[in-house]
């Protein structure tokens, strides 16, 4: 079953429709289902709605679970803006714009925490869920946002995917984040990355490879590394066609 509904976000002050599946008996199932939280949810279900016109695939997964599909902000860099907790430097800023702009990013913990305090409990009021069974899920810029809202509140969302992560628009920002991080309470973090993230790019394919490195040696110096999945994936591109093919991957980690 797929429902769509329209969320106001508080402190953002916006609105954003969000598009929920539940499985068809869940009102009278008797059962508490998981929920996963899929940014650029846009990308999650429906071909002709994605990103270069092929979705991650979701519907065709029949996990017992509710998904909550949150569509990116599609305004001028606002979904960089909103999957940034901090802002870029001017070196990245013209990397991404071909201007001095001001910084791009900020919003990122706001919306997290829209997540978190509006977005869930709203869910679970509406749906039978574990409300302790609850998974984020992300890739490049939506992999970044996916990863700090398990860093930072991983008492709530104590399940994250995050794919192809793009650490280097604030590594040094993301390794301190892991420095202070608490990994106890995740159940399981997922990474990954491709050797081809630059779609044929070497420079930034470098840019990935080298600041998820840096992330990824700092998680293995934690206490409870052992809750981390990271796998590489040769000749692996940086689209939503490869991210697909980790659905199933990821998936049978919180689902077994």
């Amino acid at each position: 079953m797929i429902i769509t509904t329209t969320i106001h976000m508080t402190e953002l002050n916006r609105d954003r429709e969000i598009t929920i599946y539940a499985p068809d008996d869940y009102a009278t199932s008797g059962r508490r289902y998981p929920v996963m939280y899929i940014n650029d949810g846009q990308n999650a279900f429906f071909d002709e709605q994605a990103f270069g016109g092929v979705s991650w695939g979701f519907l065709g997964h029949k996990a017992d679970l509710i998904m909550v599909a949150i569509p990116c902000n599609f305004g001028p860099y606002m979904r960089e803006s909103e999957y940034g907790v901090w802002q870029t430097d001017r070196h990245i800023t013209i990397l991404e714009t071909g201007r001095p702009e001001p910084g791009l990013g900020g919003e990122g913990d706001a919306y997290v925490r829209f997540i978190k305090d509006e977005l869930k409990p709203f869910i679970d009021r509406e749906f039978p869920t574990d409300s302790d069974d609850t998974a984020i899920v992300g890739s490049s810029a939506g992999g970044n946002i996916s990863f700090y809202a398990a860093l930072r509140y991983p008492e709530v969302f104590s399940k994250c995917a995050a794919l192809s992560c793009a650490f280097w628009y604030y590594p040094e920002q993301y390794v301190k984040l892991v420095e202070g991080a608490n990994l106890e309470p995740l159940q399981i973090l997922y990474m990954d990355r491709g050797t081809n993230e630059g779609n044929g790019n070497d420079f930034v394919t470098n840019l990935y490879n080298y600041d998820m490195a840096l992330v990824h040696d700092a998680l293995m110096t934690k206490e409870h590394s052992d809750h981390i999945d990271f796998r590489i994936y040769e000749g692996a591109q940086h689209n939503e066609g490869a991210w697909r093919q980790r659905v199933p991957v990821f998936m049978d980690l919180f689902y077994k």
